[in-house]
């Protein structure tokens, strides 16, 4: 079997939050406060997705930080009526050939909600505009799996949105996501601050929280999509993974000093690695059958912080580089 590389240790990765916001919806800070926040704090990028009103500007633009344009979506139906509501999440990926773009500024009407018919509509308009569609905090909304299931053209689901876990305990949305898997859906993940406001310095802030950390050839906006439309990145809200391959018939990882690293499987069990004296771990291997339906990794810190791994699928191996 060749080598297929899906993170490679000896390339540079860029980390960034898709997902903040600046008081040019309902954030505390002004976009100018937002963004040098993020940049001191070592990030190459970060989406300010503010509601409704898009972002697509270059003004902040250097060589060692940029701005994803993008926003964040709202339908929002009666609690009472439905239980839940939907928002979703739309970065700028020129590569969909769009010839009506969203400017920068420009608002969009939140959609009457009727049906999941509306939902539907409101992704397919999305992408017809030129956007990568996630769908954000599934908890925190109350969706239900088999409506995300039913709903199709979004291209990767919020796991972890920190605001959403600090606040309310609902910030986890790993097991949405495993349900999608075993159901065939091939699906990303990603991890978001979701940051409205409260101390950017305090210990424990809605800020820095959660993130990505994206394997680009370069730092611009279509190269970190193209990038993250391959699966070249992790998420994460503390451990860093360095590289991930399938060598020899296994599934090998690389990662920051953690308690365990985990395989997750479907529709067998997994493995847990870790020592039992609970020294740290930096590296595990999981012999890959080729008859599982998809595996994931997460390598879980000492305090209970977790690197996601977006899933490979053997027998239809997603090919990033061989050698």
């Amino acid at each position: 079997m060749k080598t297929i590389i899906y993170l490679d240790g000896s390339k540079r990765k860029y980390k960034g939050n898709l997902h903040t916001h600046s008081t040019r919806s309902d954030g505390q800070y002004p976009q100018e406060t937002v963004i040098e926040a993020y940049r001191s704090r070592g990030y190459s990028f970060i989406c300010l997705s503010d509601h409704e009103i898009y972002w697509k500007s270059d003004a902040f633009d250097d060589e060692q930080f940029i701005m994803l344009d993008g926003y964040e979506m709202a339908c929002e139906m009666s609690w009472r009526e439905t239980g839940q509501q939907f928002h979703i999440h739309g970065l700028l990926d020129r590569s969909l050939g769009s010839v009506n773009e969203f400017e920068h500024d420009e608002e969009h009407a939140k959609p009457d909600f009727t049906s999941l018919a509306t939902i539907q509509a409101l992704i397919d308009e999305m992408k017809e505009r030129g956007n990568l569609v996630i769908m954000n905090h599934p908890v925190w909304s109350r969706n239900k799996e088999e409506e995300l299931l039913q709903l199709d053209g979004y291209y990767a689901i919020e796991i972890y949105n920190h605001q959403s876990e600090l606040d309310e305990a609902v910030g986890y949305g790993v097991h949405h996501w495993d349900y999608l898997l075993k159901r065939g859906r091939k699906v990303f993940a990603v991890a978001a601050d979701d940051a409205h406001g409260g101390s950017m310095d305090a210990p424990i802030s809605e800020f820095f929280g959660g993130w990505i950390s994206v394997e680009a050839d370069e730092l611009k906006q279509q190269s970190v999509i193209d990038a993250m439309k391959e699966g070249r990145y992790y998420s994460s809200n503390g451990p860093e993974i360095f590289d991930m391959r399938v060598e020899d018939g296994y599934l090998k990882i690389e990662c920051s000093p953690v308690k365990f690293i985990k395989f997750i499987t479907h529709p067998f069990n997994g493995r847990n690695v870790f020592n039992q004296d609970a020294s740290p771990v930096t590296s595990a291997a999981f012999r890959v059958e080729g008859e599982e339906s998809y595996i994931r990794v997460e390598c879980v810190d000492f305090e209970g912080n977790v690197a996601w791994s977006n899933p490979i699928y053997p027998g239809e191996w997603k090919v990033i580089t061989e050698k």
